[in-house]
């Protein structure tokens, strides 16, 4: 069926449209040759006839017309002397009170029985003065000038000079033939021509039709895959596969998304049932007391992993942050003052003044992450950086710390959701393994980026940049 050209198809539908424009082509220039072919050879039959006049009017200016048969006798030399000229030009020279003079007598004979005729129509001899088209017995439609002949003020005759249009007729009817002829093959060479263009157009798309319905059926693996021609369905054969990846990426954060967290939150809603059971069944003052404050702080921290599970739902949604100018010599002034408070360590920091277009609160839960983080993974006495330095338009943040680092295949996994790099030490320190993620959410919600370098031993430093700053 994907082979067969349907009615009703892309492919039908663009033949359809070349053939229609091919034969509309076709057909104008044909009208516009038929037309032009006919006046051309008019206008030269025209031409040839008032020559014919100028020449009488020359031929008898110094002629003696006074007696009709003295008109006879020049008629008859003027006619006479007129061989030259195609066989089939008739001349009629009429005179008032003789006979007509012609060079065509059986032409003159019919046209005078047919004005004797009942039921007589304008012909030769009845042409009105001037050029006109009339039929003639036994000649078709002919072109005539009719002239009236005057001899000192007085009328004394009638010349009429005729051509037949068969020759226009004639070249009208060949050209007819050969347009129809080449015309017929000018649009099979068309419609074969748009079969291929059409096909070769629409190949991109039926297949994209096909992935598409792959996808609808569940498969989010399928691809679109390159097109070998440029131009609007590259770009959208392009767009397609990217929009399908970043789908597919989507669905698969998702999945994750969902059994990591129903994974994370198993644990704690059975601490929370098992703290519930404990606390039902003592009766001891002191120990109901303590069982409270462990049930307290268990949810604490389910309160923030489904807090932070939030926000990591903000940020697929576009919803994470609202940034506007903050003063980073405060700023940094307030991050100096929380610092001590997130443990024994030998912090630093290495302020820069300006401003940075950023979400302050966002900021500020980075820089908070990145430095619990160093705090969980060094010892109490460890030293702790906190450096930003500015360059060109951007604010670049580094967070170093001296702890036991972090090992080479798990760098590109830290800023994975839930990902943790010490399962235990994680655990017990009440990490959710949400703190990084949320951290790149933030930071390329900014228009930034993060990224981490590392040596084992050697402790960690994460680099942030972020657009957006002024001096």
């Amino acid at each position: 069926m994907a082979r067969t050209l349907l009615p009703g198809g892309l492919r039908a539908q663009l033949a359809a449209a070349i053939a229609l424009v091919t034969a509309l082509g076709v057909g104008l220039s044909f009208l516009a040759l038929y037309s032009g072919t006919g006046s051309r050879l008019s206008a030269q039959i025209d031409t040839g006839l008032r020559l014919q006049i100028s020449e009488w009017n020359q031929f008898a200016a110094r002629a003696n017309l006074s007696t009709p048969a003295a008109l006879e006798r020049t008629a008859r030399r003027f006619i006479a002397a007129q061989r030259y000229h195609a066989a089939s030009r008739i001349f009629v020279v009429q005179v008032s009170g003789g006979s007509g003079v012609t060079n065509d007598s059986t032409i003159l004979e019919l046209e005078t029985e047919r004005e004797r005729g009942a039921h007589a129509r304008t012909g030769l001899l009845d042409a009105p003065t001037g050029l006109a088209t009339v039929p003639v017995s036994e000649a078709g439609s002919m072109r005539v000038l009719t002239h009236s002949i005057s001899y000192r003020g007085r009328r004394v005759g009638t010349l009429r000079v005729a051509d037949p249009l068969t020759q226009v007729d004639q070249a009208q009817s060949s050209l007819l033939r050969t347009f129809i002829a080449v015309g017929l093959i000018t649009l099979a060479l068309a419609v074969a021509a748009g079969i291929a263009i059409a096909t070769l157009i629409a190949a991109p798309l039926r297949r994209m039709a096909r992935v598409a319905a792959a996808v609808d059926a569940g498969d989010l693996s399928m691809r679109a895959g390159p097109v070998a021609t440029r131009g609007e369905v590259r770009v959208l054969s392009e767009a397609f596969d990217r929009m399908l990846a970043r789908l597919e990426l989507a669905f698969k954060r998702q999945r994750d998304f969902v059994s990591d967290a129903s994974h994370e939150l198993r644990t704690p809603l059975a601490v929370l049932r098992a703290q519930v059971e404990l606390l039902d069944r003592e009766s001891d003052e002191r120990r109901r007391h303590e069982a409270t404050t462990t049930l307290l702080h268990r949810l604490d921290e389910l309160d923030r992993l489904v807090g932070e599970m939030l926000t990591l739902a903000g940020a697929e949604a576009g919803q994470l942050i609202e940034p506007r100018p903050i003063e980073l010599a405060d700023f940094f002034e307030d991050v100096r003052r929380d610092l001590p408070l997130f443990g024994e360590r030998d912090f630093q920091l290495e302020a820069v003044g300006g401003t940075l277009n950023a979400d302050p609160d966002r900021l500020t839960q980075v820089l908070r992450n990145l430095v619990r983080n160093a705090v969980t993974h060094t010892q109490p006495g460890d030293r702790i950086v906190l450096a930003a330095r500015a360059s060109d338009g951007r604010l670049e943040i580094a967070v170093s710390d001296s702890g036991r680092g972090i090992p080479p295949d798990q760098l590109e996994h830290i800023f994975e959701r839930f990902y943790r790099t010490d399962e235990s030490r994680s655990r017990d320190s009440g990490s959710s393994g949400l703190g990084l993620a949320i951290t790149r959410a933030i930071v390329e919600a900014h228009g930034g980026q993060i990224h981490a370098e590392s040596r084992p031993g050697e402790g960690a430093t994460f680099h942030i940049e972020l657009p957006g700053y002024q001096p």
